[in-house]
C-alpha cells in the first residue's frame, strides 16, 4: 500500500466516472440514463430520465489493516497512520413507469462493476478520472444480499423500495493528519577498528567519495586555495590534497598509512606527508615529488610518491594501534610543464616530448584524443609509436602516418589504469 485520499468523495468521484463511460460506450440503447451520487430519495425526479444512482450508504474498518503499520518506523500513533476503510455504496435505478430502462441501465452497471473488479490506475487514467484520484487502486464488487437483507436496508430510507444492488469498495485509505517523517536513508558504509589489546579507543573518521573530497594543488598554491569538490581523491607527486574529517585531532589520528586495497601492504606516510590541520575537520597532505616502486625501491615512501595506482588512505595511530575507515585516493602520474595556450611542438625531426613523473613504461598507454598510440621499446619512436624513458620523466612520441585529418587531438596518457589531467593538445594542419 502505497497511497491514500483525504476525501472519500474522491472515490465516489471515480465510481461515477466508471459508469458513466460504461453508460456511453453501452452497445445498448442508453441515452435517457443519468449517472448521480444522490441517495435514492432525492435522485428521483419527474423529468423523464433514467436515475442511476451509485450512493455512498455506509463505512466501515477493515479488520486486516487495523492494526498492523501499512508504513514508515513502528510504532506509530494513530494520527500518523492512514484510516483503513471498506465502503458500502447502494446502487439504484429509477425511472417512474419505464421498468425497462431501470433494468438496462442496472444491467450496464452490473456488468461494468463485474469487468473491472479491480480499479487500478491505468483504468482511472484512461477514463481521465485521474483528477479525483491521482494515485492508488482499490477494489469493487457486487455484495451478495439476501433479500430480507436489502428490505431491512430500505426500511432505513424514505423512498419506496426499487431496483437496486449493494457494492463494496475497499480497502481505502484515508490519507493520516500527521505527515508521516521522511524515513532515513540506509547506511551504506561502516566503520570498523579491532584492537588487540583491551584499551579504548576514540577512532576518527574520513570523509571522500560520497562526503566531502578536495582536489590536489601543486605546492605552489596555499591550502586556503584548495577547492572542494565531491568525487574519490586524486592526487599527483608534488601535490598537496586536503581531507575532510571528524576527529583528526586526536591521538588515535596521529599517523597517516597508505595501502593496496585487498593486501595487508600498508606503508607509514606520516612524515613528511602530513602537513596539519588546514582549518577544523581538514587535514592536509603533501606528496613527495619523486615517484618510486615502494616495493623496490629505497627509501619507499614517504621519501616518494608511489607509482600511479589506487590505494587506501587512512588515519590513526600504531600504538596503541587504531585505522579509521578507509578512503580511496587515486595518485595518477604527472605532466609538467604544460604552457598557455597548451599547444604542443614537435622537434626538427618530428618528434614530440612530454615531461612528467609516474610513466611506468611496462603499463604506460597514450592516444591522441580517440587514436591509439603504438609503445615500442625502440629508442626512437616510428609513426604512431611513443617510447618512455627508463626514468619514467619522458614521453617521446611521433604522429602516425598518413597524418590524422586537420584538428586538434589532446594527448591522453594513462598509467597502471589512472588517467593524467588532460594537458597538452597536438594541432595537425
Amino acid at each position: 500500500m502505497a497511497w491514500s485520499t483525504p476525501d472519500l468523495s474522491d472515490i465516489t468521484q471515480v465510481l461515477k466516472g466508471l459508469l458513466q463511460t460504461a453508460i456511453n460506450n453501452s452497445a445498448l440503447p442508453a441515452g435517457n440514463v443519468q449517472v448521480s451520487c444522490n441517495s435514492p430519495d432525492t435522485a428521483r425526479t419527474s423529468d423523464g430520465y433514467c436515475h442511476l444512482s451509485i450512493y455512498l450508504l455506509h463505512v466501515g474498518r477493515d479488520p486486516y489493516w487495523r492494526n498492523a503499520p501499512v508504513n514508515g518506523p513502528r510504532p506509530q500513533l494513530n494520527n500518523a497512520q492512514p484510516l483503513s476503510l471498506n465502503l458500502s455504496y447502494l446502487l439504484t435505478a429509477w425511472c417512474d413507469t419505464d421498468f425497462t430502462s431501470e433494468q438496462r441501465a442496472m444491467s450496464i452497471a452490473l456488468q461494468a462493476i463485474h469487468s473491472q473488479p479491480i480499479v487500478t490506475q491505468a483504468v482511472i487514467q484512461q477514463d481521465t478520472l485521474s483528477q479525483w484520484l491521482p494515485d492508488g487502486e482499490f477494489t469493487v464488487s457486487i455484495e451478495s444480499d439476501t433479500i430480507d437483507e436489502m428490505s431491512r436496508l430500505w426500511q432505513a430510507i424514505t423512498a419506496p423500495i426499487r431496483l437496486s444492488a449493494l457494492i463494496r469498495v475497499g480497502v481505502v485509505f484515508i490519507a493520516p493528519a500527521v505527515p508521516q517523517p521522511t524515513p532515513a536513508l540506509p547506511p551504506i558504509t561502516a566503520n570498523l577498528a579491532i584492537s588487540p589489546e583491551p584499551v579504548t579507543v576514540t577512532l576518527p573518521l574520513l570523509f571522500a567519495g560520497a562526503g566531502l573530497g578536495f582536489q590536489p594543488v601543486l605546492p605552489s598554491a596555499s591550502p586556503a586555495q584548495v577547492v572542494a569538490t565531491n568525487g574519490p581523491l586524486t592526487a599527483v607527486g608534488g601535490s598537496t590534497l586536503v581531507v575532510a574529517g571528524n576527529g583528526l585531532d586526536l591521538a588515535s589520528a596521529a599517523d597517516v598509512f597508505l595501502s593496496v586495497p585487498g593486501t595487508a601492504t600498508e606503508w607509514r606516510v606520516t612524515n613528511p606527508w602530513r602537513q596539519g590541520a588546514v582549518q577544523a575537520g581538514q587535514l592536509g597532505l603533501t606528496l613527495p615529488a619523486a615517484y618510486a616502486d615502494p616495493a623496490t625501491s629505497l627509501p619507499p615512501p614517504p621519501a616518494a610518491t608511489p607509482l600511479p595506482g589506487l590505494y587506501n588512505l587512512t588515519v590513526g595511530s600504531v600504538a596503541p594501534p587504531s585505522r579509521s575507515n578507509p578512503i580511496p585516493l587515486a595518485i595518477a602520474p604527472r605532466v609538467d610543464g604544460v604552457a598557455i595556450p597548451p599547444q604542443l611542438q614537435p622537434n626538427a625531426t618530428g618528434l614530440y616530448s612530454i615531461a612528467g613523473a609516474g610513466f611506468v613504461p611496462a603499463t604506460t598507454i597514450a592516444a591522441l584524443g580517440t587514436i591509439a598510440l603504438n609503445k615500442t621499446a625502440a629508442p626512437t619512436p616510428g609513426a604512431g609509436q611513443f617510447t618512455v624513458n627508463a626514468a619514467g620523466t619522458l614521453i617521446t612520441f611521433m604522429l602516425p602516418s598518413p597524418k590524422p585529418q586537420p584538428g586538434e587531438y589532446p594527448v591522453l596518457i594513462q598509467v597502471n589504469g589512472i588517467a593524467a589531467s588532460p594537458g597538452w593538445v597536438v594541432v595537425v594542419s
